[in-house]
């Protein structure tokens, strides 16, 4: 998300990992035990740094992809008073239905061979740049050569920063079986959807049915981009969170 933070340079903008990935650990009960990592437990997790950073009515929640999901999930179930919600690239689909089944079933192969393999094969198949190249060429839309390096490059530094195989699996499970329209109706903030025009992993109709579900929402397309739209077009989704946030009366500092 760096680059979405660059060109918002008069706010603060603070960009947590996700719970075992990164530099943040995976999250565990109040007897150290292992917590199996859901929606649910990560919009726990939003709403505790939330409460830690003392965020609410002055900020906006921004989350993008799988966030979306999250960000909506905690929006729904913990009702903080942020000023406002801005969704990159919704998940606004259920990737098992519909033109979405059948790169859904390839990746649900994918998880589940990883699973069958020793932990040391697992991973390196879970981390495999073969797999880093597929989902550039099928996520990526119109980059040259200057963008595609620098995703390359990203991918490849942090695309397999998890911190154990069963907390990915688990993040996987919770990021394929929920979208943003789950919670939608029950989200009573302003909320701004900011997908691609060209995002393969949502349809024009799952958007529209995603903004007529929220009691405060608005739909603004990035033009020329895919899912990816932190990469191929951080500028416009910079601008569009600018000018949502004055409305909802965030200026930044």
């Amino acid at each position: 998300m760096q680059l979405i933070a660059d060109a918002l340079p008069e706010y603060e903008v603070f960009v947590p990992d996700l719970p075992g990935y990164g530099l943040t650990q995976p999250l565990r009960g109040a007897d150290g035990t292992r917590t199996e990592h859901t929606v649910e437990l990560y919009a726990k997790f939003v709403e505790a740094l939330a409460e830690k950073l003392g965020l609410g009515p002055g900020d906006l929640l921004l989350g993008h992809s799988f966030g979306t999901i999250v960000c909506s999930a905690h929006a729904a179930l913990h009702r903080r008073e942020w000023a406002g919600l801005a969704l990159s690239a919704p998940v606004t689909n259920n990737v098992f239905a519909g033109r979405l089944l059948p790169g859904a079933a390839v990746v649900e192969l994918y998880y589940r061979l990883s699973q069958l393999l020793p932990e040391t094969a697992g991973n390196a198949f879970l981390r495999s740049p073969t797999i880093l190249e597929v989902t550039n060429v099928t996520l990526g839309v119109g980059w040259d050569q200057k963008l595609t390096d620098y995703v390359r490059d990203q991918h490849r530094q942090f695309f397999g920063g998890y911190t154990d195989r069963q907390t990915l699996l688990e993040s996987y499970r919770a990021s394929s079986r929920y979208t943003v329209a789950d919670f939608a109706a029950q989200i009573d903030l302003p909320t701004l959807l900011l997908p691609g025009a060209k995002d393969n992993l949502s349809t024009v109709a799952g958007r529209m049915a995603v903004r007529d579900a929220l009691p405060q929402g608005q739909l603004e397309i990035i033009r020329g981009s895919g899912h990816l739209v932190h990469y191929e077009k951080p500028v416009q989704v910079a601008r569009a969170v600018r000018r949502f946030g004055r409305e909802v009366g965030v200026t930044g500092a």
